[in-house]
């Protein structure tokens, strides 16, 4: 199997780190009407806990209220009149709003596949926009919705979309599937919840958007998709949520997720590709691996567990200084990255990684065509 056609659409709206923790602060004290503090000292707050401009430089986002200047103005978050932001109900509606726009522009400017795998862990809302999209195509196009699974969202529809290809007795003959990542994470923010591990949330999500396609013909530019791999961490399912509230979804987070994906991505690797009959300790020395950049030190263990050197995950500090955690869109935003790099040869083995609630450690092994 093999994935090509990578088409990424850069939300509207840019901040840069410093900007977008300003505005932060400024929703935090609005919306925190019982406490004292003051703007600067939520901002120092932030800059204490959040992601630090040194390792994100900016964020991109499809809601407009980090442009607005009056709070009243804002769509999702008119904090002086609701100190959370609006409910849930509204934020999906924005969200179907934007996501139908973006794939109606996907869908101008290229051909529907066979099948359409929609990855989404931000908004859900049927029909989707994906079905309002593929019912416009002159031929059928089956449309599958691969939700809720977070940052790791890749690789549960990757597995989808090769097992679509390879049941030809079962599906019929499948020739190409798309995958449409479509995440605006900055829609599940709540300004009335002031702590520290909200704090550092709210410091590295932002927004995404990225479609692609894998099928059976190998194209000219492209990766071959040799493994895929998954696995659940035990005694770790309190560590990271992703939870319905009133407001939107919410997110917990434990400070320790970084150590417990370094302690065990060692064996997580060796067992899956030794296990699989690859040479493990030429991928090590030869690979160039995409880490899903969920914050700074989630790289930092991969790269000290895995005796990497620094340029095998620069690709991964540069799309987190560059965008941000985009959850399930940004390891796809990685993989059309490396595409487009020419210093990366055709034939370099690209082993990624994402991570999610369960703990859930996804791997895959592909080579740059």
């Amino acid at each position: 199997m093999y994935l090509e056609n990578f088409h990424s659409i850069q939300p509207p709206y840019q901040k840069n780190q410093h900007e977008c923790l300003e505005w932060l602060s400024e929703a935090h004290k609005l919306a925190q009407k019982k406490q004292g503090f003051s703007q600067e000292e939520y901002l120092k707050m932030l800059q204490r806990v959040g992601c630090p401009e040194t390792q994100i430089e900016k964020r991109y986002f499809f809601i407009p209220d980090v442009e607005k200047s009056r709070w009243e103005d804002k769509p999702i978050y008119p904090v002086k009149e609701s100190s959370h932001g609006v409910s849930m109900h509204r934020r999906h509606e924005y969200y179907h709003k934007i996501v139908t726009e973006l794939f109606d522009r996907i869908y101008s400017e290229r051909a529907f596949p066979d099948d359409l795998i929609h990855v989404s862990c931000t908004g859900y809302i049927s029909p989707s926009a994906a079905q309002m999209t593929a019912v416009k195509s002159a031929t059928p196009v089956t449309v599958t919705h691969s939700y809720h699974m977070g940052c790791y969202g890749a690789f549960p529809a990757l597995r989808m979309a090769s097992g679509f290809l390879a049941n030809e007795s079962i599906l019929g003959k499948k020739k190409t599937v798309d995958l449409v990542h479509t995440e605006l994470c900055s829609l599940h923010l709540n300004p009335e919840d002031p702590t520290l591990e909200q704090m550092v949330i709210q410091s590295l999500f932002a927004d995404g958007c990225i479609a692609y396609s894998m099928s059976h013909d190998q194209p000219k530019s492209g990766f071959k998709v040799l493994s895929l791999y998954e696995e659940l961490l035990p005694n770790t399912t309190g560590a990271m949520e992703w939870m319905v509230s009133d407001w939107g979804m919410k997110m917990t987070l434990s400070k320790d997720v970084p150590m417990m994906v370094g302690d065990k991505i060692r064996d997580f690797t060796y067992r899956w590709l030794s296990e699989r009959g690859y040479d493990v300790a030429s991928i090590m020395k030869n690979g160039l691996f995409a880490v899903h950049p969920g914050g700074p030190k989630i790289i930092d263990q991969t790269l000290k567990h895995l005796e990497l050197t620094e340029p095998q995950v620069s690709h991964s500090r540069q799309l987190l200084r560059q965008r941000g955690n985009m959850s399930s869109a940004t390891l796809p935003h990685l993989w059309e990255q490396i595409l487009r790099d020419d210093s990366v040869p055709s034939g370099t083995p690209i082993i990624s990684y994402a991570f999610g609630p369960g703990l859930t450690v996804c791997g895959s092994l592909m080579e740059k065509l």
